[in-house]
């Protein structure tokens, strides 16, 4: 009912013409019908059995530009901002998620994981995407090396996870155990790994394959000081908001949100300027600053708790708006012209993460319950998946728009089926507490 009378007020507004700026709907009327129309999906599909984040997909992609229609591009274009906010908030909650006593009791099992099935998952699908370009239209010509590259780069981003689904969808089920605190480990750690192995391939491509120059050892130099620079500016914004906790009387995750994007917008501005002024390549990472920050509140201040339970108490409306802004992006287009080939990588790479999980898991000593499940927690992909496919296409512009199309059908076929798989993995192990 709540739907019908939604998408009536809807569509009476459009033809009244009400709520228009330059005889376009408000982007902030917009908002509020996706965030209404979203959070009633999410119900559905939970009264269904299936989480909530999957109906707010599904609801942004109906509500979106390739399907109704009822959210235009340019609308999207306004409200991007709301992105860079999520992904600063979910970065906060991600860090603030990772305790250091649950890390140090299973710290062996973390760490063949995380560097065992990316190890698995990045050869897995490096070699066979090497073995099918030949086949591709769009890689005739192509020498082995920039094959290798290519390949290469399909590995890099079929490591990468989603820790905004995941703790998305811990909080949604309150789900508390060893399976769960594995799961949020590592694919957070998975997250910064990645980002450190992207940055690798993509410069090792840009030297040694097309500019025909050695690659320089200051490249790792570089890398060392651009994590090193993130987790010190991150302690350092953590001592900003321990102060703030303990004596700002207003909205407290509002302003966190607020300090998390302007991280991400200083980031950005900084290694421009860098870039322009002095030709130093300094690129900092935002989202670890965001981690690193979560993490020290959490581990080395006393209000780690208290952090959580405020950033917990406004999660809903971020969820809903960042889950519903993925889901309206989704091009049905490019999803029906690449959908094959990343059908086949969303199944290589499942059957991988259950390979290296499970022989990470064994290798480790870990409980059979927890490594022959634990691989339904990595499926999804989302925000730094298709952060990363943004950077393919800015720096490799000669392939990167096809790798990016066949990337984002997988993405989008993981996104979907992600969820789901991990809640199932939730109840197999009995972590998910009786309501």
């Amino acid at each position: 009912m709540s739907l019908f009378l939604l998408a009536g007020a809807f569509m009476a507004v459009m033809h009244l013409g009400q709520g228009t700026r330059d005889g376009n709907l408000s982007p902030t009327l917009i908002l509020g019908f996706l965030l209404l129309g979203a959070y009633c999906v999410g119900f559905l599909t939970w009264r269904l059995g299936f989480p909530w984040i999957t109906g707010y997909i599904i609801a942004g992609l109906l509500m979106g530009p390739h399907v109704f229609g009822w959210i235009p591009l340019n609308a999207l274009n306004d409200l991007r901002f709301l992105n860079s906010l999520a992904l600063a908030f979910i970065a906060f909650s991600a860090g603030g998620e990772l305790r250091l006593n649950c890390i140090r009791d299973r710290f062996k099992s973390i760490l063949f994981l995380t560097t065992g099935v990316a190890l698995v998952v990045f050869l897995g699908v490096s070699m066979t995407i090497y073995f099918l370009t030949p086949h591709l239209l769009f890689s005739q010509g192509w020498n082995p090396a920039t094959r290798l590259l290519v390949s290469a780069i399909f590995g890099v981003i079929a490591v990468a996870r989603s820790p905004s689904s995941t703790i998305a969808i811990i909080c949604e089920t309150r789900a508390k155990g060893s399976y769960t605190d594995t799961s949020l480990s590592v694919t957070v750690a998975t997250d910064v790994l990645i980002i450190m192995l992207f940055a690798v391939v993509v410069s090792i491509g840009e030297t040694a394959l097309f500019q025909g120059k050695a690659l320089r050892f200051g490249f790792f130099f570089q890398l060392l000081l651009e994590i090193g620079s993130a987790f010190l500016l991150g302690f350092l914004l953590a001592k900003a908001i321990v102060f703030l906790i303990r004596n700002l009387k207003v909205e407290f995750p509002v302003v966190i949100a607020g300090m998390g994007f302007l991280v991400i917008k200083f980031s950005h501005l900084l290694g421009e300027y860098l870039q322009e002024a002095y030709r130093i390549g300094l690129d900092l990472e935002p989202l670890l600053i965001c981690m690193a920050a979560g993490f020290t509140v959490q581990n080395f201040s006393k209000h780690g708790e208290q952090f959580l339970a405020e950033m917990e108490s406004v999660s809903l409306p971020i969820y809903v708006s960042f889950f519903a802004f993925t889901g309206a992006t989704i091009d049905l287009k490019t999803l029906e012209s690449a959908w094959l080939l990343g059908l086949v990588l969303v199944v290589s790479r499942a059957i991988l993460m259950f390979v290296g999980a499970n022989v990470s898991g064994r290798l480790a000593g870990d409980d059979r319950r927890i490594y022959a499940n634990v691989w339904m927690a990595f499926i999804t992909q989302a925000g730094v998946s298709l952060g990363l496919l943004t950077e393919v296409v800015r720096r490799f512009p000669e392939f990167g728009l096809e790798i990016q199309s066949i990337l984002i059908s997988a993405i989008t076929i993981n996104q979907v089926i992600g969820p789901v798989l991990f809640k199932m993995g939730l109840k197999r192990v009995g972590e998910i507490p009786k309501m």
